[in-house]
């Protein structure tokens, strides 16, 4: 996990790789974490994702769902500030959340869409946010929660997502790969 300080704020990343093969028309998903988040003074803030793959089988012209849900779970504690916690999810390309490995070709960040039904996105909604810690036009919003200075919980929400083909021209048959990146942002 990295660490970033903007002013009265901590946000932590945790990384979801996305692999989508468009070969025999199969996606996987792969979360990777990058190690416990350091404490700042008695505060902290960490974001967990499981599991390291998600798998989502393609069909040209169709929308295709993922195997199995991402599980994201966000802790904190003693934080200096009341306020919302919000969490993100975002590619740093609108125009290329996902790159065929053997082509030039891409799935948009407007046709990968994501679903937390515990959190701001109830019904699946693309990654088209501009947010303030991720990439213009590839954000989605996953969470917004008041919390309390000093206070501290834990909670797991699930992510679930989509790929929709139906408005792009036919993508080669390729493996078609990203990384989905998640960030917290407290007071």
């Amino acid at each position: 996990m990295r660490l970033n300080w903007p002013i009265c704020s901590k946000t932590i990343f945790a990384w979801v790789m996305l692999g989508y093969p468009i070969a025999a028309l199969g996606q996987a998903v792969k979360v990777t974490q990058r190690g416990a988040a350091p404490n700042i003074g008695a505060s902290s803030l960490t974001v967990s994702a499981t599991p390291a793959t998600v798998n989502i089988d393609l069909t040209a012209k169709k929308e295709s769902s993922g195997s199995n849900p991402i599980n994201i779970t966000t802790t904190y504690s003693n934080l200096t500030l009341s306020g919302n916690l919000s969490l993100y999810a975002f590619f740093i390309s609108a125009n290329a959340a996902l790159t065929g490995t053997l082509s030039p070709s891409a799935i948009p960040s407007s046709s990968v869409f994501g679903q937390m039904t515990t959190g701001v996105p109830t019904s699946y909604m693309a990654f088209t946010q501009t947010s303030p810690v991720g990439g213009a036009g590839a954000s989605l919003k996953l969470l917004s929660q008041h919390v309390l200075a000093g206070a501290g919980t834990s909670r797991t929400d699930v992510l679930n997502l989509r790929i929709d083909l139906t408005n792009l021209p036919q993508l080669p048959a390729d493996t078609y790969t990203g990384t989905l990146i998640l960030q917290a942002q407290a007071p």
